[in-house]
Formats: C-alpha cells, sequence, structure tokens
C-alpha cells in the first residue's frame, strides 16, 4: 500500500466520538419532553372541563426542574465534553420563554398563554429531534 494512500478513518479517530455528557443530554430531553407533554395535558384537562390548576401549575414545576437539568446537560455537552452549542441555544431559548410563560400564566391570559405552551412543545419536539437524531462529532480543541 503505499504512503499516499488514505486511511479509512480521518487521521483524528477521537473527534469522531461523541461529546463526553451526551448521553446524559439524551435522558434530560426524554425527562423534559415527558414534563412537556404532561403539562399540555394538565393543560387540555383544565380548559376542557375545568380541571385542577393546582395539578396543572405543578406540572410547571417539572417543566421548570427538567429545564434546569437540560441546561445543565447542554452545558456540560458544550463546555466539558466540547460539543455543539446549538443544544444550549434552544435550551436556553426554552428558559426564557418559560419565564414568559409563567408571568402571562399567573396573570390569566390564555390567548397569550395557550399558544406560548405551544411553542414550547414544538421547541421540546425539536430539541429531541437534534439530540436523538443525530450522533454528533466533538469539536477541536
Amino acid at each position: 500500500m503505499s504512503s499516499s494512500a488514505k486511511l479509512p478513518f480521518p487521521a483524528h479517530a477521537e473527534h469522531a466520538l461523541p461529546p463526553r455528557f451526551f448521553g446524559l443530554m439524551k435522558a434530560t430531553t426524554l425527562f423534559l419532553a415527558a414534563a412537556l407533554l404532561t403539562q399540555a395535558i394538565t393543560a387540555g384537562q383544565l380548559l376542557s372541563n375545568g380541571g385542577s390548576r393546582q395539578l396543572h401549575h405543578a406540572t410547571g414545576g417539572a417543566v421548570s426542574a427538567a429545564l434546569v437539568l437540560q441546561i445543565i446537560a447542554t452545558l456540560l455537552v458544550w463546555r466539558a465534553g466540547h460539543g455543539s452549542a446549538r443544544y444550549l441555544v434552544v435550551s436556553a431559548s426554552m428558559v426564557l420563554l418559560t419565564g414568559v410563560q409563567f408571568v402571562v400564566g399567573a396573570s390569566g391570559d390564555v390567548a397569550i398563554h395557550v399558544p406560548l405552551g405551544v411553542v414550547l412543545f414544538g421547541a421540546g419536539a425539536v430539541l429531541v429531534a437534534q439530540v436523538w437524531s443525530s450522533r454528533p462529532a466533538r469539536t477541536a480543541d
């Protein structure tokens, strides 16, 4: 074999590995998706038959906890694992939207609260799709 022949693997094959903590981020995205789905279910119950406002409020706390874990995981993937920052951008946007959602929900403005909840659910779906459909490589140090 000649010395100019290309090797089947890149010279820096270690950079083809997923970033450290990527498994943790996969788990947190599932927890976040489950919390968002539960929040949507309780919202539907509240709107359709006057279900428990306390239950919807409590599941909002689960969404907040899931977002905190998601931010921690994305920071670990980005900084310690040398992964992409795109997950952090989506997660941080969701944190900001959730803050707005709490304020709007507390004021009782359903006309904004419900569509914003749909946006948050969609953002959670995008995040799950981003994380679970790709096998990201570490960025160069």
